[in-house]
């Protein structure tokens, strides 16, 4: 167990996306259409010999790179729609991000967040596993979790008690490639979630006082009861009133519950939770799959309300993810 055994995994299942690469231009290209976008500078007489291998899981990717020689990497671009979370296996690397900095060794990893700009310096043998999560992904999490929306502001250097997520990535590697994931990618999505709710909560960062000793109330029984049977039924048409019902009380009841609780009511936390269903199984489905498919699936039956939500969410349209991941 632990990052190496992560890192081992990866590379077994992993597609390899760059095998020995030794041109920059083409080493930015995978990296940016894997990763994010970014600039690399070669040290002098440093010689590239770049592997990339990477394993989609919904919304998060699990890869594992290494670049041969020593490098830095800057941004391309001010601002990102996704977290890094960088896990060492050999070598040494220096992160920088927005105003602080934090040393990159084994045993000791970083997450880089999307808000700041970010630089790093690795030295030769450095070699780490890197794990993108959506920043929507993240946000929503923390927002159900917290009862408040915004940015998530991780502290750089990581906290021991990330290595607990080590053993959840080595499962998702394990499923995302296996057939039970292709016969319920819905377990893929659900995985996803609690690889995002263990880092929230062992990870310090802007929402940590909100999660921890003294925090708001977490959602009473009624609203805990309501989730679970909107979950069950994200896929069919479902009333509040009989949301309500299951639960025992009355809609009024039930609306102010998730006001107070979650500051929403059930019917925009059930359309929140569709459209990230459905974005888990556009990113991470088949190439046979079709928008029309995962929006019935999701429980939207108006293909343009779909389309005009998702977009509205995500920034692109459904049918964008099923371009084929470079």
């Amino acid at each position: 167990m632990g990052t190496t055994e992560l890192a081992r995994r990866t590379t077994a299942h992993g597609g390899a996306v760059l095998a020995s690469a030794r041109d920059a231009d083409q080493v930015v290209e995978a990296c940016t259409g894997t990763l994010r976008p970014h600039e690399l500078r070669v040290a002098r007489g440093g010689k590239l010999s770049a592997r990339l291998a990477h394993v989609p899981v919904g919304d998060l990717s699990v890869n594992r790179l290494r670049y041969g020689t020593s490098v830095t990497v800057s941004p391309a671009v001010p601002e990102e729609d996704n977290f890094l979370l960088t896990l060492p296996v050999a070598g040494t690397a220096v992160f920088r991000y927005g105003g602080s900095a934090a040393p990159a060794t084994p045993g000791h990893g970083v997450i880089v967040g999307p808000y700041r700009e970010f630089e790093f310096t690795i030295d030769a043998e450095y070699d780490q596993v890197v794990v993108r999560l959506d920043r929507g992904r993240v946000e929503s999490v923390a927002a159900a979790m917290t009862g408040t929306t915004g940015p998530v502001h991780f502290d750089l250097g990581l906290d021991a008690a990330v290595a607990q997520v080590d053993g959840l990535l080595e499962t998702a590697v394990e499923l995302a490639v296996s057939s039970l994931a292709a016969a319920r990618p819905q377990l893929l999505w659900q995985l996803e979630q609690v690889i995002i709710e263990s880092l929230l909560l062992s990870q310090p960062s802007n929402r940590s006082r909100a999660l921890g000793p003294g925090a708001a109330k977490p959602p009473s029984a009624r609203v805990r009861r309501a989730m679970d049977y909107l979950r069950d039924h994200l896929a069919e048409p479902v009333s509040i009133a009989a949301v309500a019902a299951e639960c025992g009380v009355s809609v009024r009841s039930l609306q102010e519950s998730f006001r107070r609780d979650l500051d929403t009511t059930p019917g925009q936390w059930l359309k929140a939770q569709r459209l990230d269903r459905a974005h888990a199984l556009l990113a991470g489905g088949s190439e046979h799959v079709t928008v029309t498919e995962v929006a019935y699936a999701c429980g939207f039956f108006h293909l343009g309300e779909f389309g005009a939500a998702f977009k509205a969410r995500y920034g692109v349209t459904p049918s964008s993810l099923l371009t084929p991941r470079r």
